[in-house]
C-alpha cells in the first residue's frame, strides 16, 4: 500500500514504537490520527514530528474505554475526511513477577490494553476501512505471544491472543 496522503490511525502514538511509527508514515506522506493516553506524549510526538498543518492530529484516550473508543473514528473522519488503515501499536508489560503474586487488576489492565485495545480500535474503525478501496489493519504482538518469557505470563497471553 502506497501511504502518500492516506489517512492512518496509530495506537501508541505518544511513545516508543507507536511514536516511530507515528514519525515514519509522515515522513512518507501520510496523514495520521496519533491515538495515547498521554496527552504529554502525544504533545512530544507533536514536537518532534514538524508536520505541517493537518497532517497530524492527537487523540488522547485509553483504548480499554470502549465508549471513548467507539466516539474516535467520527472524530478522525471528521479531521482527514477518510481512515485508510488502522495500525494498533499500544501495549504495556506487566511487572516481571510470578502470577501468584500479581494482582488481579493489574491482570485486567494488562488485558484491556494489549487484547481489549485491539478488539475496540478494530471493531470502531473496520466499517470505515471496509469502504476504502484500499485498506490496511496491522495488529502488533510480540514474540512473548510465541513463546513464554518467565515473569510475563499474562503479557505473553495478552499478545498470544492479538496474534
Amino acid at each position: 500500500m502506497q501511504v502518500t496522503d492516506k489517512v492512518f490511525v496509530v495506537t501508541g502514538g505518544g511513545n516508543g514504537m507507536g511514536r516511530e511509527v507515528v514519525l515514519g508514515l509522515l515522513k512518507r506522506g501520510a496523514r495520521v490520527a496519533a491515538v495515547d493516553l498521554s496527552e504529554a506524549g502525544l504533545a512530544e510526538t507533536v514536537a518532534l514530528a514538524g508536520a505541517p498543518e493537518g497532517r497530524l492530529t492527537t487523540h488522547a484516550l485509553n483504548v480499554s474505554d470502549r465508549k471513548a473508543v467507539l466516539a474516535l473514528p467520527d472524530a478522525v473522519a471528521k479531521a482527514h475526511g477518510q481512515v485508510d488503515g488502522l495500525l494498533n501499536v499500544a501495549g504495556i508489560i506487566q511487572p516481571f513477577v510470578k502470577i501468584k503474586d500479581l494482582d488481579f487488576d493489574v491482570i485486567e489492565r494488562v488485558m484491556n490494553v494489549n487484547f481489549w485495545g485491539v478488539v475496540n480500535m478494530t471493531k470502531a474503525f473496520l466499517p470505515l476501512l471496509l469502504e476504502r478501496p484500499e485498506a490496511s489493519l496491522v495488529n502488533v504482538s510480540s514474540m512473548g505471544g510465541f513463546l513464554p518469557v518467565p515473569g510475563q505470563a499474562v503479557y505473553g497471553a495478552s499478545k498470544a491472543a492479538v496474534k
